[in-house]
């Protein structure tokens, strides 16, 4: 795993093996990153269910403001870490920590993104969790974008929950834009 663009072009990051983790795909993340582009420079982006961080990490190279990582697997955040450092990326924070309370904690912080980053399990209801506390917290940012990456069991819930939004497939993977003025 690489990153693909920006100042850390070409690096490779450290990665693991782990039942509950399933990297971003080199292809969905440039996919991702074409469509957001250069707009994600001097933003706030969060990782969340974040396993390697290559996607914050990948905002970061393209000079986000600054990266939020969560991740509730102490494997996954050391590795996140370990990627940090290996970048010497600046601006960058790894939690780990259930979402659900880093949402809430980053609530009471006043805490607000730009892009919010959604990869959990995809056999799980975390993702729909996920969005209903960013939306009643109100954690993103009035121009906010949540990218959900997902497979095809979720289109059902998106298509009734927000009509709006844009859904592009990769492979047996997708990516949703769920815009916050939705």
């Amino acid at each position: 795993m690489r990153i693909i663009a920006g100042k850390y072009k070409g690096k490779l990051l450290n990665e693991f093996n782990l039942g509950t983790t399933r990297p971003t795909a080199d292809m969905v993340r440039e996919a991702l990153f074409d469509k957001i582009g250069t707009e994600v420079a001097g933003k706030k982006f969060l990782d969340l269910f974040a396993g390697t961080g290559a996607v914050g990490l990948e905002a970061i190279s393209r000079n986000a403001e600054s990266s939020c990582f969560v991740d509730v697997e102490p494997s996954a955040v050391k590795i996140i870490n370990k990627n940090i450092q290996l970048l010497n990326a600046e601006n960058c924070e790894a939690f780990c920590i259930a979402f659900e309370q880093a949402l809430i904690l980053f609530a009471k912080q006043n805490k607000k993104y730009d892009y919010i980053f959604l990869d959990p399990p995809y056999n799980t209801e975390f993702a729909e969790k996920a969005i209903r506390i960013i939306f009643e917290k109100k954690l993103l940012n009035d121009d906010g974008l949540i990218i959900w990456e997902h497979d095809k069991t979720k289109l059902e819930y998106i298509a009734a929950n927000f009509p709006e939004s844009k859904t592009k497939k990769y492979g047996i993977k997708y990516l949703t834009y769920i815009y916050a003025n939705i």
